[in-house]
């Protein structure tokens, strides 16, 4: 079903929006360097935050999926306000790690501007994608180009986010070190913070659906992506030794899991709507963004909490 673009709905989400504030197996497992092993990759002698580098550097990963999907949602639905507000807060998001990323945040956790040159180079070929991409961003914000923006966005986002897939793994083998981090606890960090990206593909790919945008997503994409999710979030909670997973370290995290398994439900049933039908209704895909935002703040929480893990035990 192809919806005609709801620009009323987006100017009214917009309006509401400016009186508040902006508030592996799945992709394949991270390249450590060739001689690293289940113990410890040695790179650096100083704590420099590198388990907060790979944690941010997974955030792009998945704002570059969160992007698309929360401006289809903005574009094509009179329910769009969350939609919106996540639009605005994830570009936001997205331009700040950038710069921490390059010049260093301690507020972020990140010390000290990147000086390693193919870690650079990363960078250098994400912001290069990011700025059109942002461009696109602002004019959907804007409630101007919207068709244009969208097919901007359609066919550019996957392109965003190998570059960002990139990132993670440059991170990853540059900052797992035995000073601060365990290859171990450098590859549970990476798998929780694909699960946060995974959410965001989903929603992407619904929209797709929904809308007709094959760029987007299809049926096909979106069973292939749940898959993988789920897949990725048993190893998590039970461990998957064959795969290098670790059980869960400590109950915090353990409990958090399984909570996000039986919250992971709740947007199950209507996802299954969806590889029925082909098409729910826009009402009930904004439903499923919001609750698969709910599904990524609790991805996010656990991301969080390997991070502060892999410092403790280090």
């Amino acid at each position: 079903m192809k919806l005609e673009i709801k620009k009323t709905g987006l100017r009214t989400a917009l309006r509401a929006v400016t009186l508040s504030t902006f508030t592996a197996f799945c992709f394949g497992l991270p390249a450590l360097p060739a001689n690293a092993d289940t113990g410890t990759v040695n790179n650096s002698v100083e704590n420099d935050g590198g388990s907060q580098r790979i944690n941010s550097s997974g955030k792009l990963r998945m704002l570059s999926q969160r992007i698309p999907a929360a401006a289809c949602v903005a574009a094509y639905t009179d329910n769009s306000e969350s939609a919106v507000q996540a639009l605005g807060a994830s570009s936001a998001e997205f331009g700040k790690i950038l710069v921490a990323l390059t010049d260093g945040d301690p507020e972020m956790g990140i010390f000290g501007a990147e000086k390693k040159r193919r870690t650079l180079a990363k960078l250098d070929e994400l912001k290069a994608l990011w700025e059109p991409f942002n461009a696109a961003i602002n004019d959907i914000l804007a409630g101007k180009n919207i068709d244009a923006s969208m097919k901007y966005l359609s066919e550019n986002n996957m392109a965003l986010l190998e570059a960002a897939k990139a990132l993670v793994t440059e991170e990853t083998a540059e900052y797992a070190n035995p000073f601060e981090m365990t290859a171990d606890d450098a590859l549970l960090i990476d798998f929780a913070g694909r699960q946060r990206m995974l959410t965001q593909k989903i929603a992407k790919e619904i929209c797709g659906v929904e809308t007709g945008n094959a760029p987007l997503g299809s049926v096909d994409d979106m069973k292939s992506t749940i898959s993988m999710f789920e897949m990725t979030l048993g190893a998590l909670r039970d461990g998957m030794p064959a795969a290098g997973v670790k059980a869960p370290p400590t109950d915090e995290i353990h409990n958090s899991l399984v909570a996000a398994t039986e919250d992971w439900g709740k947007a199950r049933s209507l996802l299954d709507s969806v590889a029925g039908q082909g098409s729910i209704g826009g009402e009930k895909q904004a439903r499923l963004f919001d609750l698969l935002t709910t599904t990524l703040k609790e991805m996010n929480t656990i991301t969080g909490l390997y991070t502060e893990y892999s410092k403790s035990v280090n």
